[in-house]
């Protein structure tokens, strides 16, 4: 996890340096944001015994939004790693990795007064959007998960490699140009693996 988490934050800063001194290119790099995320979802097996997943994990991503052309695209798409642990009499651990593309319904603060003088393409141009509601899908791939009984101090095995689809919603309040918070909700399917619920709390920190 800590490998990954390194290779993300490395990738994420040398195309920003990159940027900065090569600001003569055609492709700007103003998008680019870097999103710590905590997970949690429960898990309830058997039908008796609720099992709580809590994960940590990153994502290093790109939002078209903030190209500011004559109308900005409100779409983000990101690529993102996640590990969740789970501490019983069992150690549980998941890994996954996932591609996602989010659509951004951004709201923006309007005087009344310049009702008569703004257009959309200025308001999408000009203004900042305070807070947004978005919508998500993502596919990715389970890459890890490993049981290990504590009381025998066993491995009990690691599983294969298993395809994984998602779909989920959430908001976003734009604390600053380049800080955001997001709250979401997500829900991810594979072959056999069980339909997970998680619940997503995401630090955004785009590239001021």
């Amino acid at each position: 996890m800590k490998r990954m988490t390194l290779i993300i934050a490395f990738i994420f800063i040398a195309i920003s340096t990159f940027y900065q001194g090569n600001k003569g290119y055609a492709f700007d790099f103003e998008g680019m944001y870097l999103a710590p995320k905590i997970s949690y979802y429960p898990e309830n097996p058997v039908g008796k015994i609720w099992n709580h997943y809590l994960g940590a994990g990153v994502a290093a991503g790109f939002d078209l939004f903030r190209l500011k052309t004559v109308y900005p695209i409100p779409l983000r798409v990101e690529f993102e790693y996640m590990g969740r642990a789970l501490a019983t009499n069992m150690d549980a651990t998941i890994h996954s990795v996932m591609f996602g593309a989010y659509y951004d319904l951004n709201l923006f603060y309007v005087r009344a007064s310049e009702l008569d003088t703004l257009s959309t393409k200025k308001v999408y141009t000009t203004k900042r959007p305070f807070m947004s509601i978005y919508i998500g899908i993502h596919l990715g791939a389970k890459i890890g998960y490993n049981v290990t009984d504590r009381g025998d101090i066993a491995n009990s095995g690691v599983s294969r490699t298993t395809i994984l689809f998602g779909a989920g919603l959430g908001f976003a309040w734009h604390v600053y140009s380049w800080f955001t918070l997001d709250l979401g909700y997500r829900a991810v399917l594979g072959p056999g693996f069980k339909m997970a619920n998680e619940v997503l709390l995401s630090f955004r920190f785009t590239k001021p």
